[in-house]
């Protein structure tokens, strides 16, 4: 059975705490345990976890009414983003989200095939990656790609970018780069000449690659922002990125952490449970306080968006808190299992692996203290 199978199933099993919070009323705990459901019991893969995000509606959450969307605001996008990070299946959830909120900021779309690329990605048939980190809290772009412009009103791109999840194929690359006018965020179809996708070697924590990019054309259709205009939009949606990345990074944790509390249930020493004794238990009530006191915090951040009061500094604290509390998390879980959390396939040594690269697509948690210290 796997986890939160015996909840879906009767309820009967004791709630766990580290993964739900007591406001949360019985529309939204529905849709959290509609979503769980959907990635838990039915998505073995990551093309079926996929599919079941898709079902559950959750690429119509973000969109605004206007775009046929649901507007459901941001405590759903980041409980979605939790849930897919309790998972464990590597696809490109975060990736998405931030394409579908600059897809939609820029009002009517102009471009019949971005309008299509829209319609496709809302159906699921079209996920989208992010090569490299995601812009941080300030809307600052990553380096590492860079931009030039042709005379054809199009650029051209070079560079490397990665690791991004791979579980599911993209159809498309949300390329951030830097270059002589200032950011640019430009959407490439794959395959595309010049581009090459390269596997990065799987730890256990599911598929992973990088990005290289060698003199790769883009045509000025598919140029989404460039100069402000692209500071500006990345400035808003990094604050959401980096609550949604903060999110997911709870998510790894809280299965982490749900794999310790089943191991020292059941490993014996002494003639009993590993739970009954004192130097253990107490060591997962502190990580499992640690979880807590995150999840509450990405909880607030949420709503904070949601009412245009978080700041890029508070944004910053936040996931450079949550890059942390992950990586501890994580490597403590890997050393309460014994011999078996060092093995590649096992489960923790798999979250511990992927909230290693995870933790950082925001940025450095040093750089991300330094932000929330100066409060921009």
């Amino acid at each position: 059975m796997t986890r939160g199978t015996q909840q879906a199933a009767g309820g009967r099993a004791p709630a766990e705490r580290w993964r739900e919070r007591e406001e949360e009323d019985s529309l939204f705990r529905q849709l959290r345990l509609t979503v769980r459901q959907g990635l838990e019991i039915d998505a073995g893969t990551p093309g079926h976890a996929w599919e079941a995000l898709t079902q559950a509606g959750a690429w119509e959450f973000p969109l605004p009414i206007a775009m046929e969307g649901l507007d459901l605001g941001q405590s759903v996008i980041t409980m979605v983003c939790e849930e897919g990070g309790n998972a464990m299946q590597p696809v490109p959830l975060t990736d998405t989200l931030l394409a579908l909120d600059l897809l939609s900021g820029l009002g009517p779309l102009t471009s019949e095939g971005l309008e299509g690329l829209l319609d496709r990605v809302r159906d699921g048939a079209h996920p989208i990656a992010v090569p490299g980190r995601l812009p941080d809290p300030r809307g600052t772009v990553p380096p590492g790609i860079t931009w030039k412009p042709e005379g054809t009103g199009g650029i051209v791109l070079n560079g490397t970018g990665g690791p991004f999840a791979a579980g599911v194929g993209p159809g498309s690359l949300l390329v951030l780069a830097s270059g002589p006018d200032g950011p640019c965020v430009a959407l490439v179809d794959l395959p595309a000449e010049g581009v090459e996708l390269r596997p990065l070697r799987d730890h256990g924590g599911g598929a992973v690659a990088g990005a290289v990019f060698e003199e790769a054309h883009v045509p000025a259709r598919a140029v989404l922002l460039q100069g402000i205009a692209a500071e500006q939009a990345l400035a808003r949606v990094g604050l959401r990125a980096s609550v949604h990345q903060a999110s997911l990074l709870a998510g790894i944790t809280a299965a982490a952490l749900t794999a310790v509390v089943s191991r020292i249930r059941s490993r014996q020493q002494f003639g009993q449970a590993l739970v009954k004794h004192q130097a253990p238990r107490l060591r997962v009530a502190g990580l499992l306080a640690r979880l807590d006191a995150v999840r509450w915090a990405v909880g607030d951040a949420a709503k904070d968006l949601d009412e245009n009061r978080l700041t890029s500094g508070e944004a910053a604290g936040l996931i450079a808190l949550t890059a942390e509390t992950a990586l501890d998390v994580t490597r403590d879980a890997v050393h309460l299992h014994g011999a078996s959390g060092l093995v590649r396939s096992g489960f923790v040594a798999g979250c511990y692996r992927r909230a290693a690269w995870e933790a950082l697509r925001c940025g450095r948690p040093t750089h991300l203290w330094d932000i929330a210290a100066h409060g921009t």
